[in-house]
């Protein structure tokens, strides 16, 4: 659904994005490069929740503009277009965190389990914790995108065009960061790893395979992560509220006691602090999905 006006306030942390990378590549050479690195890194994942806003019908009217300006990769990996298809599929509640059913999961099956090496198994337990989510997320989500999306291109011409429309749309960007004052690689680690990085500690804990209640969370943040996130922290009022602005959320959630929900479902966290020192290297669950007759999770942050 399209917004019914434009959105300034959305418009605004878009134009916050786009000026912000201009920036960075125009003047970069005269910070320190972690400076620069950390720039790039926090517009990138800002500008992620920016393209979940926009998949979402925000901020005008206008759709072809809206996935104009969404289909910028300042991310470089993901294309527009895939994201914006598997995301709306991931609204589907009814088959929320299943593996192979959600395109959003971070669970597997029990069968794919059972014939997955002990390397393979090793590498799923860490993405299931902090620390090896935003280390080991970024180029194992991106090889195995990657070539999934390289299986279906042999006998999928939509495929095809998606990626190509895609890598001419990189090939632009990174044409403009190779001519800038700063290192090509700054601009990679920057957008590609750290960014997405960033936007992975938003996604680690937003959904739980649980039995009962809700299996999308809440997470309770100060201004920098709530702004940074565009607010959904606040998962469960985006998903009962999905067309709803980022910034009527916290009223949303408020009114409609979604953190109470929540505590009694896919859970309720005081904050990001919290969620980092409980699982910063200790898994937050197990891999395979409950219901897939296999282990339940390992453990649980702390819940209200």
């Amino acid at each position: 659904m399209l917004s019914e006006s434009v959105e300034w306030p959305t418009v605004a942390v878009a134009a916050v994005d786009v000026i912000g990378i201009t920036a960075v590549l125009v003047w970069g050479d005269r910070l320190p490069w972690p400076v620069v690195v950390l720039a790039i890194a926090l517009l990138a994942a800002s500008f992620n929740s920016v393209q979940h806003e926009i998949i979402h019908g925000h901020p005008t009217p206008v759709r072809r503009l809206n996935d104009l300006l969404g289909s910028i990769p300042i991310g470089v990996v993901y294309p527009y277009e895939h994201y914006r298809a598997s995301h709306l599929a991931h609204h589907d509640d009814d088959v929320l965190t299943l593996p192979g059913t959600d395109p959003e999961s971070f669970y597997v099956t029990a069968a794919q389990w059972k014939r997955y090496s002990s390397v393979r198994r090793a590498v799923l337990l860490a993405l299931q914790t902090l620390a090896g989510r935003m280390v080991l997320g970024p180029p194992v989500y991106a090889l195995t995108f990657w070539r999934s999306l390289m299986v279906r291109s042999r006998t999928d011409s939509a495929t095809r065009r998606m990626m190509a429309t895609h890598l001419m749309r990189v090939a632009v960007l990174l044409s403009l960061v190779w001519v800038a004052p700063i290192p090509l690689w700054t601009y990679l680690v920057g957008a590609v790893w750290l960014g997405w990085s960033v936007s992975l500690i938003r996604s680690f804990v937003e959904h739980r395979a649980v039995a009962h209640g809700t299996r999308s969370a809440v997470v309770r943040s100060g201004r920098f992560w709530s702004l940074l996130f565009l607010n959904n922290n606040l998962h469960v009022t985006h998903h009962a509220r999905p067309g709803l602005a980022w910034y009527r959320l916290p009223e949303v959630c408020e009114r409609s006691n979604h953190a109470v929900e929540a505590s009694a479902g896919a859970g309720f966290y005081e904050s990001y602090r919290e969620i980092m020192v409980a699982h910063l290297f200790r898994p937050v669950w197990h891999p395979v999905h409950p219901n897939d007759g296999a282990p339940r999770r390992i453990t649980s942050g702390t819940q209200a």
